[in-house]
């Protein structure tokens, strides 16, 4: 078969949704902003699609059948109308968090069809593999998906290891006092394991603010503003970034406070 005419099978039933969308937003226009009686209703439509079907890279593509060709498969497809509650009770859970790394990002150590066989039990986040590696089910994902576990586990190491991707100054906020701290920000994944992380400046110990997965707010001396920082989440794990902050330094408003003079 022409892979170049054919589709994926969900790619089919997304466009007939989408129409069907479109003819519901229509009526409720013309319901509500012109105030016109609706005719009719969209609550039920069935579909029989004679279609050939092939399998390839572990997904289904459907091409239309020609006239008079028999040896299509039949297809019977019913569309319905749902609740809302019904699409979030029964719809996979996708990632809302845009910080969240989807499973392409394992490209490099896992085939397009190795990824789709993850998906297929759920595993559609790297957070998610990394949650059933911890948890010991890894075995038994590797045997339904036909992936060997060794594999899972480097490829989840290497998408796991900590990386630093800015090192930017915490601009002071209009109209606040210059006895602010001078604080940077550092940006990045995987930048906290189980506790705060260790960052050290050129091997000196750097004052942590806060962190989390995806950043970290650092509170340097004025010595500290340049060099190589490095951030380590976890023993054995490390990410390093050389920067140089010096001409964000701010110096203190408040007067120095005067030396006592030693009395004789």
């Amino acid at each position: 078969m022409n892979a170049e005419a054919s589709l994926p099978l969900e790619h089919f039933i997304q466009a007939v949704q989408s129409q069907l969308d479109n003819a519901q937003t229509a009526m409720a226009v013309k319901a509500r902003k012109l105030n016109l009686p609706l005719t009719f209703a969209i609550k039920d439509i069935t579909l029989d699609l004679r279609a050939h079907v092939e399998f390839a890279r572990s997904e289904i593509r459907i091409r239309p059948a020609g006239p008079g060709d028999k040896d299509a498969s039949l297809f019977h497809l019913v569309f319905t109308a749902i609740t809302r509650p019904m699409i979030e009770e029964n719809a996979v859970a996708f990632a809302e968090d845009p910080e969240e790394q989807s499973i392409d990002e394992l490209k490099d150590d896992l085939t397009e069809e190795e990824r789709r066989r993850l998906e297929w039990v759920g595993v559609r986040t790297v957070s998610k593999l990394k949650e059933i590696v911890e948890k010991g089910e890894d075995r038994t994902v590797g045997r339904v998906t036909s992936l060997p576990v060794d594999r899972l586990r480097s490829a989840l190491q290497k998408i796991s290891a900590p990386l630093v991707e800015h090192v930017l100054p915490v601009q002071e906020p209009e109209g606040e006092s210059r006895d602010l701290p001078n604080l940077v920000r550092i940006r990045g994944r995987n930048l906290m394991g189980q506790g705060l992380p260790k960052v050290m400046l050129e091997g000196e110990p750097v004052g942590v603010v806060r962190a989390s997965e995806n950043e970290i707010v650092i509170a340097p001396q004025k010595h500290q503003m340049a060099g190589e920082i490095t951030i380590e989440p976890a023993p054995h794990l490390a990410a390093t970034m050389a920067f140089d902050l010096r001409p964000f330094w701010r110096e203190s408003s408040r007067p120095a406070v005067p030396e006592t003079e030693e009395k004789s």
